[in-house]
């Protein structure tokens, strides 16, 4: 050792890091991983950044925007729709021209015989439409009548102890109920209803919002038209018999479950496990008028216990014990309601309560919009420093879409808390976000209303598309007691004809052609057609009906509604797909390029995919959706034109040719692909939307007549107020199929489990049990069943004990 040198112990730490150092060192496919994640995540994260620079102007997210910070906005990279334009569709439109570098089958290689495109529909397809199956009892899937009480708690409902003290009358004087206790801290807290200083109110009914029909009892509309009748008649027959084929499916293989898979018939539950089929259905059965399935799913409401929440899914996300708030109000909440308006069936109001209660601490915010998720029976405690949502994101269509099932509730019930919390809802909305917008009174898919920030796209489309849509209903349903509603749908209309609605002038004989366009308001636009936007054409001829001075809404509505109508027709199967995108008038890819002999290059034929115009089919599937044929019967209702009933029969004789098997109807891969693959699944609204909108296109005008009703988003029929009152449930037109039977009595309390809850919580609560008897102590190392039950009960508990501490 040399002179003067001082030897010092090793660092703990750095000899921590050297035996780290080694052991990873060892592992080299670990290293590997690991380094291969970082980079994904750092490409992710930079694409992320790029693409919002790129594509919003580096504004995607606007908090504290004021449209004096920046130059007025511009969305000008597409053709502004001419809302007077008077060209049309015509059938020189179909088939749509094809790009000529591709090969396509034609039609009449495909259709020999039964083309669906000219309403015609195979023998074998019309086989199963002329013979529904016999309406037989469901299948019950488990014999067991109890529960062990260790799995299973009941929570007793009854209207006396636990509904609304107050009547239908006292909806009528809202200023004498107090408002309830506000918990929120200032200014929210401040916050006052519209109808707190009114006095009695004067509903008025929309003025006449459907055509004036000759004879509205008839099919056809017209006094003397017999054959047209009959043609009508026959067309609402095979309609019904195709839902009776449907609902029968349902009920042989998933009843009480949330849906059925019609091809590989088993159940599913995506929506809670209430039965969403049959509660989503209730007012298509009393539509139709089978009053026995009524009483059947009446059974059903009865026993679902709303505070027992399983399934597979949450929706369309993975189940994690939460609901998803939107789409239980609009499916069970306002199926319930619905059938209580049909039906005057007290047993549907008092669920419809006790459910809207359930759910009503989602508004429990600070800025009063819903959260998106929740749990029920929450035992977190929530505090005005900390309460529920808070920095959470919002989804527009989410937060604002059960404006119309809890107005409703109000009026029935009397207690003004219902309405007072969407109320809410839209004040915020209408003081505070909307005055942000880069374009108008827009607001795009994503808020977070805490921090005043905007964020995602405008359009009409998923995420989006029902706020403006209830805007226009709930001013009919209020019958304008409360004008805001009116005005701000006129706002956000007239914005929107300015910045989204645009004309596509790429797709050859087809002049009439709109998209409202999906935009992020600084620079580009895409000209995307969207199924779920395809409903602005029912809701703008609505509105030209009842709001002042937008008669030329109607116009629009007939353009929106022909675009969506077009990517049926054109289509292979005669079915349009779920997202398609045209190119813009000056995309310098639009056309195909050719090279000369001698170098030069040279425009060619125009490019579609497959057909001119088209950029490309973003989504080629087909769902089952209701959105076109909704409009297409707001169109046939509000211009008696009988050419909506011809294109509405050719959209179904397509349904049927493609999609239609032996339990009910299936969705499809790609609507350009024939013979089609199906992807298997029938949701609830198939029931509650598809099969009524058409039933109804077919049917006499008189039939639910838009005078007397109001739709909400998921077609459940609300009345409308008449002779200045809200309408009283069960108080139908005498053109509605009248229930001349008393409703049964129960002898058992409500809320005591279907049998398909029944099945699932056994199920679970057996599974839990040889999980829970598993012991932890020591790994088995030769028994791969061992170890698989292993390693779910120790994944079992680890989730229990993270639910304890939540």
């Amino acid at each position: 050792m040399q002179q003067g040198q001082v030897l010092y112990a090793p660092s703990p730490l750095r000899d921590t890091y050297e035996r780290i150092k080694v052991y990873w060192m060892r592992q080299p496919r670990i290293i590997f991983a690991i380094y291969m994640i970082m980079v994904l995540v750092i490409a992710r994260g930079t694409v992320f950044v790029l693409y919002h620079i790129i594509e919003t102007d580096g504004k995607g997210l606007m908090q504290g925007y004021t449209k004096s910070k920046y130059e007025a906005p511009v969305v000008n990279d597409t053709v502004p729709i001419d809302s007077t334009s008077a060209a049309a569709l015509t059938t020189s439109a179909f088939p749509a021209q094809l790009d000529s570098k591709l090969y396509w089958p034609s039609l009449d290689m495909i259709y020999t015989r039964y083309d669906p495109h000219r309403g015609e529909i195979p023998l074998d397809i019309m086989a199963l439409l002329n013979s529904p199956p016999n309406l037989t009892a469901p299948h019950a899937f488990t014999n067991a009548t109890t529960v062990p009480e260790e799995a299973w708690k009941h929570h007793p409902w009854t209207r006396a102890v636990n509904g609304s003290k107050t009547s239908m009358e006292d909806a009528m004087r809202p200023n004498l109920q107090p408002r309830e206790h506000d918990w929120r801290p200032p200014p929210h807290n401040e916050w006052k209803s519209p109808l707190q200083d009114t006095g009695i109110l004067h509903p008025n009914p929309s003025e006449h919002i459907q055509f004036k029909f000759e004879d509205p009892s008839r099919f056809s509309g017209k006094k003397h038209d017999t054959a047209r009748d009959r043609v009508l008649e026959r067309r609402r027959k095979l309609v019904k018999n195709a839902f009776i084929r449907a609902w029968q499916g349902y009920k042989n293989y998933a009843w009480g479950a949330d849906e059925v898979s019609p091809v590989s018939e088993k159940p599913n539950n995506n929506f809670n496990g209430w039965g969403a089929t049959i509660i989503d259905a209730l007012d298509t059965l009393l539509v139709m008028g089978l009053h026995d399935e009524y009483l059947l799913a009446r059974e059903h409401v009865y026993d679902v216990d709303f505070h027992y929440v399983g399934g597979q899914r949450s929706a369309y996300a993975s189940a994690d014990g939460r609901i998803p708030v939107f789409e239980t109000a609009i499916r069970y909440l306002g199926g319930l309601l619905s059938a209580y308006d049909l039906s005057g069936d007290e047993l549907m109001r008092d669920r419809a309560e006790e459910l809207a209660q359930i759910i009503l601490p989602a508004f429990d915010t600070l800025s009063g919009l819903p959260v998106g998720r929740m749990r029920v029976d929450d035992k977190t405690e929530y505090t005005p420093s900390k309460p529920r949502g808070y920095h959470e994101s919002m989804v527009l269509a989410e937060a604002t879409s059960m404006l119309m099932e809890y107005t409703r509730l109000w009026q029935v019930t009397g207690n003004r808390t219902y309405f007072d919390r969407v109320q809410r809802v839209t004040d915020f909305l209408d003081s505070n976000m909307t005055k942000m917008s880069l374009i108008g009174t827009l607001l795009p898919q994503s808020l977070y209303p805490e921090e005043s920030i905007l964020s995602g796209k405008y359009s009409f489309g998923g995420g989006i598309d029902s706020y403006y849509e209830y805007l226009v209903k709930e001013h009919q349903l209020l019958g304008g007691v409360v004008d805001q509603y009116s005005r701000m749908f006129t706002e956000a209309m007239d914005s929107a004809e300015k910045h989204l609605w645009k004309n596509v002038t790429v797709v050859p004989n087809a002049p009439s052609l709109v998209v409202v366009a999906d935009t992020y308001a600084r620079g580009r636009s895409w000209a995307r057609l969207e199924h779920l936007a395809c409903f602005s054409g029912g809701m703008m001829a609505l509105g030209s009906r009842v709001v002042p001075n937008r008669r030329h809404y109607l116009n629009i509505a007939r353009l929106t509604t022909e675009s969506c109508y077009w990517s049926y027709n054109s289509s292979l199967t005669g079915l349009g797909p779920e997202n398609m995108e045209f190119f813009r008038p000056f995309d310098k890819d639009r056309y195909h390029i050719t090279s000369a002999a001698d170098g030069t290059r040279h425009r060619d034929s125009p490019v579609g995919d497959p057909f001119v115009g088209v950029r490309r089919i973003v989504s080629e599937d087909y769902r089952n959706r209701p959105e076109v044929i909704e409009s297409v019967l707001y169109m046939w209702r509000t211009t008696g034109d009988p050419v909506w009933q011809e294109r509405g029969w050719q959209m179904f004789a397509s349904w049927m040719t493609h999609c239609l098997v032996r339990s009910g109807v299936s969705t499809i891969r790609d609507v350009n692909q024939v013979p089609v693959l199906y992807d298997d699944s029938m949701e609830s609204f198939v029931f509650a939307e598809t099969f009524k909108y058409y039933y109804l296109l077919f049917s006499p005008p008189d039939l639910v007549s838009l005078d007397d009703f109001v739709f909400t988003t998921e077609a459940h029929p609300f009345l409308a107020p008449k002779k200045g009152r809200w309408a009283r449930p069960g108080d139908v037109p005498v053109s509605f199929p009248k229930f001349h039977r008393a409703f049964p009595t129960f002898d058992r309390p409500s809320g005591t489990l279907t049998s398909m809850q029944k099945n699932q919580l056994i199920s679970q609560w057996e599974h839990v049990n040889v999980l829970h008897r598993v012991s932890l102590d020591k790994w088995p190392e030769d028994d791969p069943a061992a170890q698989k039950l292993f390693l779910e009960a120790f994944w079992a508990r680890v989730n229990a004990a993270q639910q304890q501490r939540e």
